[in-house]
């Protein structure tokens, strides 16, 4: 994640403001609504990523259930007793699993983590020469098989899903629909399990669940539990909240998609502040590209802007390496 610079915008605090601020699209009409349907949607995307960066997605096709076992195994490990959860901990050499909240000592801040975090990375284990940060296997808990399936069948929805979404970003930038899938051939995505705590009555207003950032990669799917807390920078610096739309899944654009669009398609910061006095779940899939893509403005729209290149080349692996390495020394600081 990027995080934001300043201390200052984490003691702004989030309106309330009417959905439209976030649209809510149908994702139905691309998947079954022919060509008009699949202009249609993507223009509406197109838009919600060009103004806001974020959008609600419903008719994603994704079964219920599969949602509802995620949610229900991620409840069932967060609330087992340390000692179990910690039998499937992450480690910096091994950074799958369990990821606790650091220990605090003295008061609240900005940089203080009040989320635990379960991480599942591609398991590209079967390589012939395998990656060690990016090919080793996912570390589960050995005695909740359940659980193990449930994150699974989320990921592969996630990943199926996020393919149809390129599609539709490719069509609002006035490309060939498969403009970006020989750069997925492999991609080495993250699916993750948070488990955040309330923030205590009293607390400084900068304080939050998860400091103000940008996403890494391309895209973020983001499933909510009903208790909310997620909020969002609008272009002209207010921060809204974006609650949580039943059946339906908050989208939002990561840097890469920012670099490859040339700044036409906003990466944009958000953060959770959970003041709902209980606790809360959510369970993002972050989608990345296969390791050795390189990401760069896509020739077309730079030769649209007159020539200009926005964003400077950015080689996937190097660039994720470098992030994931300052997790490693300094768990504290991810989501």
């Amino acid at each position: 994640m990027s995080r934001s610079a300043a201390g200052v915008e984490d003691r702004i605090v989030a309106k309330t403001v009417d959905l439209a601020e976030i649209p809510i699209i149908d994702f139905s009409p691309f998947r079954h609504g022919g060509e008009a349907g699949k202009q249609a949607v993507a223009a509406e995307i197109a838009d919600a990523c060009a103004r806001i960066g974020f959008f609600y997605l419903k008719g994603h096709d994704v079964p219920p259930q599969v949602l509802a076992e995620t949610f229900a195994q991620s409840k069932a490990f967060f609330q087992r007793p340390v000692e179990e959860r910690r039998q499937s901990a992450a480690s910096p050499q091994w950074y799958r699993g369990w990821i606790p909240m650091p220990r605090r000592e003295g008061a609240l801040d900005r940089n203080s983590r009040l989320f635990e975090q379960y991480r599942i990375q591609a398991d590209f284990s079967d390589r012939p020469d395998p990656d060690p940060v990016f090919d080793r296997p996912n570390r589960w808990p050995e005695d909740m098989p359940a659980f193990r399936a449930a994150c699974e069948a989320h990921y592969a929805a996630m990943l199926g899903l996020s393919r149809d979404l390129l599609h539709a970003f490719a069509i609002g930038l006035g490309q060939p629909e498969d403009c970006f899938d020989a750069w997925f051939d492999r991609p080495i995505c993250q699916l993750s399990l948070l488990y955040y705590i309330p923030i205590p009555d009293g607390a400084d207003v900068e304080v939050s669940n998860t400091v103000s950032h940008t996403d890494e990669g391309p895209l973020t799917i983001l499933a909510q539990d009903s208790v909310g807390g997620l909020e969002v920078k609008r272009r002209d610096g207010t921060w809204i909240s974006a609650p949580p739309v039943p059946g339906a899944y908050t989208i939002n654009i990561g840097d890469m998609m920012m670099w490859w669009s040339n700044g036409r398609f906003l990466s944009n910061y958000h953060r959770v502040r959970n003041k709902a006095g209980v606790e809360r779940f959510s369970i993002p899939f972050f989608l990345n590209p296969d390791q050795h893509t390189v990401v760069a403005p896509l020739p077309a729209l730079v030769a649209q802007d007159g020539g200009q290149a926005r964003f400077d080349p950015v080689h996937v692996g190097t660039h994720l390496k470098r992030f994931y390495a300052r997790l490693e020394k300094s768990p504290g600081d991810f989501l």
